[in-house]
Protein backbone atom coordinates (compact mmCIF):
# COMPACT_ATOMS: atom_id res chain seq x y z
CA UNK A 1 0.00 0.00 0.00
CA UNK A 2 1.34 3.35 -1.25
CA UNK A 3 2.12 6.37 1.66
CA UNK A 4 -0.63 7.95 -0.30
CA UNK A 5 -3.18 5.59 0.44
CA UNK A 6 -2.32 4.64 3.57
CA UNK A 7 -2.61 8.37 4.75
CA UNK A 8 -5.94 9.11 2.86
CA UNK A 9 -7.40 6.20 4.76
CA UNK A 10 -6.04 7.54 7.93
CA UNK A 11 -7.29 10.71 7.33
CA UNK A 12 -10.88 9.87 5.96
CA UNK A 13 -11.36 7.21 8.73
CA UNK A 14 -10.73 10.32 11.11
CA UNK A 15 -12.73 12.86 9.52
CA UNK A 16 -15.63 10.51 9.98
CA UNK A 17 -15.64 10.26 13.19
CA UNK A 18 -14.85 14.18 14.26
CA UNK A 19 -18.00 15.06 12.53
CA UNK A 20 -20.47 12.50 13.94
CA UNK A 21 -24.10 11.88 12.59
CA UNK A 22 -24.35 15.22 10.96
CA UNK A 23 -23.78 14.05 7.68
CA UNK A 24 -26.73 12.23 5.00
CA UNK A 25 -25.47 9.63 2.22
CA UNK A 26 -25.14 12.79 0.01
CA UNK A 27 -22.81 14.48 2.16
CA UNK A 28 -20.57 11.41 2.74
CA UNK A 29 -19.06 12.01 -0.90
CA UNK A 30 -17.56 15.62 -0.23
CA UNK A 31 -16.30 14.26 3.28
CA UNK A 32 -13.91 11.57 1.00
CA UNK A 33 -13.38 14.34 -1.33
CA UNK A 34 -12.22 16.82 1.78
CA UNK A 35 -10.18 13.67 2.65
CA UNK A 36 -8.42 13.67 -0.61
CA UNK A 37 -8.04 17.30 -0.05
CA UNK A 38 -6.41 17.24 3.51
CA UNK A 39 -4.01 14.15 2.50
CA UNK A 40 -2.76 16.54 -0.83
CA UNK A 41 -2.11 19.30 1.18
CA UNK A 42 0.04 17.38 3.73
CA UNK A 43 1.85 15.46 1.33
CA UNK A 44 2.34 17.99 -1.06
CA UNK A 45 3.18 20.94 0.97
CA UNK A 46 1.25 23.28 -1.57
CA UNK A 47 -2.47 24.59 -2.58
CA UNK A 48 -2.44 24.27 -6.31
CA UNK A 49 -4.08 21.98 -7.26
CA UNK A 50 -2.28 20.01 -9.60
CA UNK A 51 -0.04 19.46 -6.90
CA UNK A 52 -3.01 18.18 -4.90
CA UNK A 53 -3.94 15.72 -7.16
CA UNK A 54 -1.02 14.51 -7.68
CA UNK A 55 -0.92 12.91 -4.32
CA UNK A 56 -4.53 11.51 -5.00
CA UNK A 57 -3.91 7.67 -4.85
CA UNK A 58 -6.74 6.61 -7.00
CA UNK A 59 -5.89 5.09 -10.31
CA UNK A 60 -7.49 7.70 -12.28
CA UNK A 61 -6.15 10.23 -15.04
CA UNK A 62 -4.24 13.32 -13.22
CA UNK A 63 -7.10 15.56 -15.19
CA UNK A 64 -9.88 13.65 -13.56
CA UNK A 65 -8.35 14.63 -10.22
CA UNK A 66 -7.93 17.94 -10.63
CA UNK A 67 -11.47 18.52 -12.10
CA UNK A 68 -13.08 16.45 -8.80
CA UNK A 69 -10.62 19.06 -6.62
CA UNK A 70 -12.46 21.76 -8.77
CA UNK A 71 -15.71 20.67 -8.77
CA UNK A 72 -15.09 20.62 -4.45
CA UNK A 73 -14.11 23.77 -4.00
CA UNK A 74 -16.96 25.23 -6.40
CA UNK A 75 -19.39 22.97 -4.73
CA UNK A 76 -21.68 25.11 -2.17
CA UNK A 77 -22.24 22.91 0.32
CA UNK A 78 -18.88 22.10 1.32
CA UNK A 79 -18.92 24.82 3.74
CA UNK A 80 -17.75 25.31 7.30
CA UNK A 81 -21.08 25.30 8.65
CA UNK A 82 -20.93 21.58 8.20
CA UNK A 83 -17.47 19.94 7.32
CA UNK A 84 -15.82 22.25 10.28
CA UNK A 85 -18.33 23.66 12.53
CA UNK A 86 -19.19 20.81 14.39
CA UNK A 87 -15.67 20.20 15.17
CA UNK A 88 -14.75 23.58 16.41
CA UNK A 89 -18.11 23.82 18.48
CA UNK A 90 -17.11 20.71 20.53
CA UNK A 91 -14.14 22.08 20.89
CA UNK A 92 -14.81 25.29 22.37
CA UNK A 93 -17.87 23.88 24.55
CA UNK A 94 -14.90 21.59 26.20
CA UNK A 95 -12.71 24.77 27.19
CA UNK A 96 -16.38 26.05 28.46
CA UNK A 97 -16.82 23.14 30.85
CA UNK A 98 -13.33 23.22 31.82
CA UNK A 99 -14.46 27.15 32.73
CA UNK A 100 -11.25 27.87 30.92
CA UNK A 101 -11.34 31.57 29.17
CA UNK A 102 -11.24 32.11 25.04
CA UNK A 103 -8.45 34.13 23.70
CA UNK A 104 -9.02 35.11 20.63
CA UNK A 105 -6.84 37.02 18.02
CA UNK A 106 -8.26 38.23 15.14
CA UNK A 107 -5.83 39.09 11.69
CA UNK A 108 -5.64 39.10 8.01
CA UNK A 109 -3.27 37.74 5.15
CA UNK A 110 -3.05 37.52 1.69
CA UNK A 111 -4.04 34.20 -0.17
CA UNK A 112 -4.49 32.99 -3.45
CA UNK A 113 -4.50 35.56 -6.24
CA UNK A 114 -5.68 39.19 -5.31
CA UNK A 115 -7.73 37.84 -2.11
CA UNK A 116 -7.11 38.28 1.70
CA UNK A 117 -8.11 35.45 4.33
CA UNK A 118 -9.78 37.62 7.92
CA UNK A 119 -8.80 34.76 10.47
CA UNK A 120 -9.91 34.48 14.03
CA UNK A 121 -7.93 31.87 15.82
CA UNK A 122 -8.33 30.59 19.53
CA UNK A 123 -4.82 30.64 21.73
CA UNK A 124 -4.98 27.16 23.59
CA UNK A 125 -1.81 25.62 25.27
CA UNK A 126 0.16 28.26 23.40
CA UNK A 127 -0.74 27.75 20.03
CA UNK A 128 -3.18 29.29 17.75
CA UNK A 129 -5.83 27.36 16.25
CA UNK A 130 -8.11 28.41 13.85
CA UNK A 131 -11.71 28.85 14.35
CA UNK A 132 -13.35 30.92 11.44
CA UNK A 133 -12.75 32.72 8.67
CA UNK A 134 -13.46 34.60 5.82
CA UNK A 135 -11.60 35.41 2.47
CA UNK A 136 -12.07 38.83 0.30
CA UNK A 137 -10.93 40.47 -2.75
CA UNK A 138 -8.29 42.99 -2.00
CA UNK A 139 -4.71 43.26 -1.71
CA UNK A 140 -2.75 43.06 1.81
CA UNK A 141 -4.24 46.38 3.98
CA UNK A 142 -7.18 47.38 6.03
CA UNK A 143 -10.31 45.92 5.34
CA UNK A 144 -13.72 47.39 6.06
CA UNK A 145 -15.12 47.02 9.88
CA UNK A 146 -17.81 45.82 8.40
CA UNK A 147 -16.03 42.46 7.39
CA UNK A 148 -14.62 42.28 10.94
CA UNK A 149 -17.80 42.68 12.47
CA UNK A 150 -19.17 39.92 9.41
CA UNK A 151 -16.45 37.63 11.37
CA UNK A 152 -17.19 38.09 14.58
CA UNK A 153 -20.46 37.39 14.30
CA UNK A 154 -19.29 34.43 13.06
CA UNK A 155 -17.14 33.43 16.26
CA UNK A 156 -19.77 34.29 18.35
CA UNK A 157 -22.35 32.03 17.25
CA UNK A 158 -19.67 28.96 17.63
CA UNK A 159 -19.60 30.25 21.47
CA UNK A 160 -21.48 28.64 25.02
CA UNK A 161 -23.49 31.28 26.57
CA UNK A 162 -21.51 32.92 29.19
CA UNK A 163 -18.28 32.32 27.49
CA UNK A 164 -15.52 34.61 28.59
CA UNK A 165 -13.66 35.99 25.82
CA UNK A 166 -10.65 37.96 25.35
CA UNK A 167 -10.29 39.54 21.70
CA UNK A 168 -6.77 40.40 20.62
CA UNK A 169 -5.92 42.24 17.39
CA UNK A 170 -3.57 44.46 15.74
CA UNK A 171 -3.72 48.57 14.71
CA UNK A 172 -6.17 47.18 11.83
CA UNK A 173 -8.34 46.21 14.57
CA UNK A 174 -8.87 49.54 16.80
CA UNK A 175 -12.33 50.87 14.80
CA UNK A 176 -14.59 51.49 17.21
CA UNK A 177 -17.25 49.48 15.48
CA UNK A 178 -15.41 46.14 16.23
CA UNK A 179 -14.82 47.38 19.80
CA UNK A 180 -18.75 48.19 20.66
CA UNK A 181 -19.23 44.74 18.88
CA UNK A 182 -17.15 42.93 21.20
CA UNK A 183 -18.53 45.07 24.23
CA UNK A 184 -22.11 43.99 23.37
CA UNK A 185 -20.95 40.06 23.02
CA UNK A 186 -19.54 40.69 26.71
CA UNK A 187 -16.31 40.19 25.52
CA UNK A 188 -13.12 41.57 26.73
CA UNK A 189 -10.66 43.18 24.49
CA UNK A 190 -6.86 44.57 23.80
CA UNK A 191 -6.18 46.36 20.14
CA UNK A 192 -3.13 48.08 19.25
CA UNK A 193 -3.45 51.18 17.96
CA UNK A 194 -1.23 54.26 16.08
CA UNK A 195 0.47 56.47 18.01
CA UNK A 196 -1.47 59.91 16.14
CA UNK A 197 -4.54 57.76 17.16
CA UNK A 198 -6.93 60.52 19.22
CA UNK A 199 -8.00 60.90 22.96
CA UNK A 200 -9.63 62.62 25.05
CA UNK A 201 -9.99 62.43 29.20
CA UNK A 202 -12.92 62.93 31.28
CA UNK A 203 -11.91 66.20 32.67
CA UNK A 204 -10.54 67.54 29.26
CA UNK A 205 -12.15 68.48 26.16
CA UNK A 206 -8.91 68.91 24.26
CA UNK A 207 -7.66 65.69 22.01
CA UNK A 208 -4.41 64.45 22.18
CA UNK A 209 -2.87 61.87 20.92
CA UNK A 210 -1.23 58.53 22.01
CA UNK A 211 2.53 59.93 20.96
CA UNK A 212 2.67 62.84 22.58
CA UNK A 213 2.85 60.66 26.08
CA UNK A 214 6.31 60.35 27.45
CA UNK A 215 7.70 57.09 27.60
CA UNK A 216 11.50 56.21 27.60
CA UNK A 217 12.71 52.47 26.98
CA UNK A 218 11.51 50.16 29.14
CA UNK A 219 8.60 52.66 30.10
CA UNK A 220 4.90 51.89 30.66
CA UNK A 221 2.14 54.28 31.19
CA UNK A 222 -1.72 54.00 31.54
CA UNK A 223 -4.37 55.87 30.87
CA UNK A 224 -8.05 55.28 32.33
CA UNK A 225 -11.71 56.27 31.34
CA UNK A 226 -10.54 57.65 27.74
CA UNK A 227 -12.43 59.08 25.10
CA UNK A 228 -11.07 57.32 21.87
CA UNK A 229 -10.48 58.41 18.63
CA UNK A 230 -12.59 61.62 16.88
CA UNK A 231 -16.04 60.19 18.00
CA UNK A 232 -14.88 60.12 21.84
CA UNK A 233 -16.11 56.76 22.02
CA UNK A 234 -15.64 54.55 25.43
CA UNK A 235 -14.71 54.58 27.75
CA UNK A 236 -11.67 53.05 27.65
CA UNK A 237 -7.74 51.97 29.21
CA UNK A 238 -5.07 53.65 26.87
CA UNK A 239 -1.64 51.91 27.40
CA UNK A 240 2.12 53.02 26.18
CA UNK A 241 4.86 50.21 26.72
CA UNK A 242 8.26 50.54 25.24
CA UNK A 243 10.03 46.92 25.81
CA UNK A 244 13.80 47.62 25.92
CA UNK A 245 14.26 45.02 23.12
CA UNK A 246 11.91 46.74 20.87
CA UNK A 247 12.97 49.84 18.23
CA UNK A 248 9.38 52.05 19.51
CA UNK A 249 6.57 51.90 21.34
CA UNK A 250 3.81 49.93 21.53
CA UNK A 251 0.42 51.79 22.02
CA UNK A 252 -2.96 49.58 23.07
CA UNK A 253 -6.80 50.40 23.74
CA UNK A 254 -8.51 48.13 26.10
CA UNK A 255 -11.44 47.36 28.06
CA UNK A 256 -9.68 46.19 30.83
CA UNK A 257 -8.76 48.29 33.82
CA UNK A 258 -5.74 46.66 34.95
CA UNK A 259 -3.33 47.86 32.48
CA UNK A 260 -0.46 45.14 32.81
CA UNK A 261 -2.93 42.41 32.32
CA UNK A 262 -4.19 43.63 29.14
CA UNK A 263 -0.33 44.35 27.76
CA UNK A 264 0.62 40.68 28.80
CA UNK A 265 -2.53 39.57 27.05
CA UNK A 266 -1.82 41.29 24.14
CA UNK A 267 1.53 39.31 24.03
CA UNK A 268 -0.46 36.26 22.74
CA UNK A 269 -1.46 37.63 19.85
CA UNK A 270 1.76 36.94 18.12
CA UNK A 271 0.84 33.35 18.20
CA UNK A 272 -1.01 33.73 14.99
CA UNK A 273 1.34 34.40 12.76
CA UNK A 274 3.23 31.02 13.02
CA UNK A 275 -0.32 29.88 11.81
CA UNK A 276 -0.08 32.51 8.85
CA UNK A 277 3.74 31.21 8.13
CA UNK A 278 2.75 27.70 8.39
CA UNK A 279 0.25 28.20 5.94
CA UNK A 280 2.42 30.25 3.24
CA UNK A 281 6.38 29.64 3.21
CA UNK A 282 6.99 27.02 5.59
CA UNK A 283 4.03 25.15 4.59
CA UNK A 284 0.96 25.25 2.62
CA UNK A 285 1.62 28.16 0.81
CA UNK A 286 -1.78 29.32 0.26
CA UNK A 287 -0.59 32.31 -0.55
CA UNK A 288 0.71 30.63 -3.80
CA UNK A 289 -3.00 29.11 -4.78
CA UNK A 290 -3.76 29.95 -8.65
CA UNK A 291 -7.60 30.45 -7.41
CA UNK A 292 -8.81 33.78 -7.42
CA UNK A 293 -12.41 33.30 -6.56
CA UNK A 294 -13.27 34.38 -2.35
CA UNK A 295 -15.68 31.48 -1.82
CA UNK A 296 -13.57 29.06 -3.88
CA UNK A 297 -10.53 29.71 -1.33
CA UNK A 298 -12.18 29.93 1.88
CA UNK A 299 -13.38 25.89 0.79
CA UNK A 300 -9.90 25.31 0.09
CA UNK A 301 -9.17 26.84 3.65
CA UNK A 302 -11.16 24.09 5.50
CA UNK A 303 -8.63 21.35 3.95
CA UNK A 304 -5.55 24.03 5.23
CA UNK A 305 -7.26 24.22 8.35
CA UNK A 306 -8.42 20.35 9.26
CA UNK A 307 -4.12 19.73 7.88
CA UNK A 308 -3.00 22.02 10.25
CA UNK A 309 -5.05 20.92 13.42
CA UNK A 310 -3.81 17.79 12.73
CA UNK A 311 -0.13 18.51 12.10
CA UNK A 312 -0.34 20.89 15.43
CA UNK A 313 -1.69 17.32 17.13
CA UNK A 314 1.06 15.00 16.05
CA UNK A 315 3.69 17.56 16.93
CA UNK A 316 1.93 17.47 20.36
CA UNK A 317 1.87 13.71 20.46
CA UNK A 318 5.94 13.58 18.96
CA UNK A 319 6.82 15.69 22.21
CA UNK A 320 4.25 13.91 25.09
CA UNK A 321 5.19 10.47 23.97
CA UNK A 322 9.31 11.18 22.65
CA UNK A 323 9.19 10.50 19.27
CA UNK A 324 10.95 14.21 18.89
CA UNK A 325 14.03 12.28 20.21
CA UNK A 326 13.58 10.31 16.65
CA UNK A 327 12.72 12.58 14.40
CA UNK A 328 14.62 15.40 15.18
CA UNK A 329 16.99 15.93 18.04
CA UNK A 330 17.91 13.48 21.09
CA UNK A 331 18.97 16.72 23.10
CA UNK A 332 16.59 19.56 21.89
CA UNK A 333 13.64 20.46 19.88
CA UNK A 334 13.78 23.54 17.58
CA UNK A 335 10.62 22.88 15.41
CA UNK A 336 7.24 24.37 15.98
CA UNK A 337 4.62 21.89 16.82
CA UNK A 338 3.61 21.75 13.21
CA UNK A 339 7.05 21.36 11.95
CA UNK A 340 7.63 18.36 14.19
CA UNK A 341 4.29 16.85 13.62
CA UNK A 342 4.90 16.52 9.44
CA UNK A 343 8.39 15.24 10.36
CA UNK A 344 6.33 12.49 12.71
CA UNK A 345 3.81 11.65 9.98
CA UNK A 346 6.01 11.03 7.42
CA UNK A 347 8.74 8.68 9.96
CA UNK A 348 5.46 7.01 10.66
CA UNK A 349 4.88 6.30 6.53
CA UNK A 350 8.38 5.30 5.84
CA UNK A 351 7.92 3.02 8.66
CA UNK A 352 4.31 1.52 8.63
CA UNK A 353 3.38 2.34 11.97
CA UNK A 354 -0.38 1.96 12.47
CA UNK A 355 -1.59 5.44 13.25
CA UNK A 356 -5.16 7.29 13.53
CA UNK A 357 -6.16 10.24 13.35
CA UNK A 358 -9.07 9.70 15.74
CA UNK A 359 -9.22 5.80 17.19
CA UNK A 360 -12.17 3.46 16.86
CA UNK A 361 -12.99 3.90 20.45
CA UNK A 362 -14.95 6.90 22.38
CA UNK A 363 -11.92 8.49 22.56
CA UNK A 364 -12.23 10.97 19.77
CA UNK A 365 -9.53 12.98 17.64
CA UNK A 366 -10.93 16.10 20.05
CA UNK A 367 -10.88 14.46 23.38
CA UNK A 368 -7.22 12.88 21.79
CA UNK A 369 -6.24 17.02 21.27
CA UNK A 370 -7.33 18.06 24.73
CA UNK A 371 -5.80 15.57 26.86
CA UNK A 372 -2.28 16.10 25.01
CA UNK A 373 -1.73 20.00 24.42
CA UNK A 374 -2.89 20.79 28.26
CA UNK A 375 0.01 18.15 29.70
Amino acid sequence: MSDNFKRYNRIKSGLRQLLPGTLGPRQLQPLDHLARLVNGIVAAGHTQLPKLAAKDPRPLKTESKIASLKRLVATESFSQELFFVPFVKAFLAGLARSRKEVVLVIDGSTVGRGCMALVVSVVYAGRALPIAWLVVEGKKGHLAQERHLQLLQQVQSLLSEGQKVVLLGDGEFDGTLLQEAARQYGWQWVVRTAKSSLYRTPRSRRWGKFGDWKLARGGFVAHYKLGFSGEGWGPVTGIGVWEKEYEAPLYLVTSFTNARLAAAYYKKRYRIETFFSDQKSRGFRLDQSHLDQPDRLARLMIGCVYAYWWLVYLGTYAREHDWDSVVHRTSRCDLSFFQLGWRLLEHWLNIDYQFELASNSQLSFFSKFCTVVNK
